[in-house]
């Protein structure tokens, strides 16, 4: 699909939510916002982990320096 019209419909089903949103009653609207946090720290943090944890093949990696002389001229 064309980046445009992928862009045009992710801000179409964003304005249906806001849409949604402005409908809610204050309590439901409460609620969802609440939610809608949690969720987002529920991502955070699985992010975090798996940005801090080290892939399967890094744990066997050894990382030598080797000296190298180069003549230039």
């Amino acid at each position: 699909m064309n980046k445009e019209i992928i862009k045009k419909v992710i801000k179409i089903e964003k304005l249906k939510y806001e849409i949604i949103k402005d409908m809610l009653p204050e309590k439901a609207l409460s609620r969802l916002n609440k939610f809608e946090n949690e969720v987002v720290m529920v991502i955070k943090d699985i992010v975090i982990e798996i940005i801090n944890e080290p892939s399967e093949g890094e744990e066997n990696i050894v990382k030598d320096v080797k000296k190298v002389k180069v003549n230039f001229l």
